[in-house]
């Protein structure tokens, strides 16, 4: 039989409010937050005694995977079934907002599309946060989930920590190449790489390439970034927000024999080892 003791903590964690519920507050489930995560922030925000019974619960009803993501405001306080009930089956009070940021964006396409996703995004604040945290180069390309408050700072800030945490766990045993000596150059390149070249293979190709050409000394000279034409070395601040396809190509180069390259007029990257080659392969698929 069980226990009146148990009988009694069961009915104390499933139909006792918490101490100092925070009512009048909003409780937000992101993006690929597991049920556990979504417990226990509850027992921390005390929304709940328990996160262990949170789970038994959602788990019991077979509702775990149909907590939505959004904004839930807690008018009143809850017991926990009800706090159970509100999360997996009415609709968030404020439905999260979905914007995709394709890789190779700038930071100006970035604001564009925020602005289009959320109205209260100001073009020109947004690209006067990211000067202020020096985060060219690092609004990393993913699908965010944004809340109507969210303002140009925040998400800045989310966007530069996603970055933070692909990079770190993606390449953080990885070396970075001669003649480059800090991450942000690698930054740099690969937003170069991303707007040369489409495929990975091409890309540690170019990458390659590029990483050669600074070795000696050469000016890069690429059509998306102009001021390597007069001046030698890496642009200032990054021309685009590269994704890890890129910042892998340049943090893994493919070595190769080619100084030059071009995007023939069907697509196709054609290499060349010398300058006379190089004009050959203009000649021929750049008609």
């Amino acid at each position: 039989m069980i226990s009146v003791t148990v009988l009694g903590y069961i009915f104390f964690v499933t139909r006792t409010i918490p101490g100092g519920f925070p009512t009048g507050t909003n409780f937000t489930i992101g993006e690929n937050e597991s049920l556990r995560s979504v417990s226990l922030r509850l027992e921390g925000d005390r929304y709940v005694t328990s996160a262990l019974w949170f789970r038994v619960w959602v788990s019991f009803l077979g509702k775990d995977r149909e907590i939505q993501l959004g904004n839930y405001e807690f008018d009143r306080p809850y017991i926990l079934g009800d706090v159970v009930k509100k999360l997996v089956e009415e609709v968030p009070d404020k439905p999260l907002i979905q914007v995709t940021i394709p890789e190779g964006s700038t930071s100006y396409e970035v604001a564009k599309l925020l602005n289009q996703a959320l109205p209260t995004i100001n073009i020109d604040i947004f690209g006067e946060k990211v000067f202020a945290n020096g985060a060219d180069g690092k609004l990393f390309p993913s699908t965010y989930f944004l809340l109507p408050s969210h303002n140009e700072e925040d998400i800045v800030k989310m966007m530069t920590e996603t970055f933070e945490k692909k990079y770190t766990s993606t390449f953080r045993w990885t070396v970075v190449p001669e003649p480059l000596t800090r991450r942000d150059e690698v930054i740099s390149l690969a937003s170069i790489v991303e707007g040369e070249a489409k495929s990975e293979e091409d890309m540690k190709i170019v990458a390659g390439i590029l990483l050669t050409r600074l070795k000696k000394g050469m000016q890069l000279q690429v059509d998306v970034a102009k001021e390597t034409y007069t001046s030698r070395g890496l642009p200032s601040v990054p021309i685009n927000n590269p994704g890890l396809t890129a910042l892998g190509a340049v943090l893994k180069p493919t070595a190769s024999p080619y100084l030059f390259y071009i995007t023939g007029n069907d697509g196709v990257m054609y290499y060349a080892k010398t300058f006379e080659e190089h004009k050959r392969n203009i000649k021929k698929y750049l008609k």
